[in-house]
C-alpha cells in the first residue's frame, strides 16, 4: 500500500514536467531580416534617405526637383509624413499622388 502512494504521489509531481512549454533553445527562430532587405522588399524610397539619383527615379521629379526635395530636407529636417512632400518647391498635389505609393517617411 506504501509502495502505491509512493507511486501515486511521485507520478503526480512528475505531471507539471510534461506540461511545461517547450524551452527557448528548442523553438525555431523566425528569420530576421535586415533593413537593406526589408526596404527592397518594401520598395519604397524614404524620403528622409534618398539621394538625387534616386528622387530623379520619381514620376515628374526631374534633377531640380529632385535637389529641391533635398534642399528643402536640408532646411526643415527629415520629413514626418508623406503630405509634407507637397510643401516642395515645384512639387503639386498631381506629383505627390502619382508618387505616394513609391515613398516612405522613416
Amino acid at each position: 500500500m506504501l509502495i502505491k502512494k509512493l507511486s501515486a504521489i511521485m507520478l503526480l509531481t512528475c505531471l507539471p514536467l510534461f506540461s511545461q512549454p517547450l524551452l527557448a533553445a528548442d523553438k525555431v527562430a523566425p528569420k530576421q531580416t535586415t533593413t537593406t532587405e526589408a526596404a527592397k522588399d518594401d520598395g519604397k524610397l524614404n524620403l528622409n534617405t534618398a539621394t538625387l539619383a534616386e528622387l530623379t527615379n520619381l514620376k515628374g521629379i526631374g534633377d531640380k526637383k529632385a535637389q529641391a526635395i533635398v534642399d528643402y530636407r536640408e532646411k526643415q529636417g527629415k520629413f514626418t509624413s508623406i503630405d509634407q512632400l507637397a510643401d516642395v518647391n515645384g512639387i503639386g498635389p498631381a506629383t505627390l499622388e502619382a508618387n505616394r505609393d513609391m515613398i516612405i517617411v522613416k
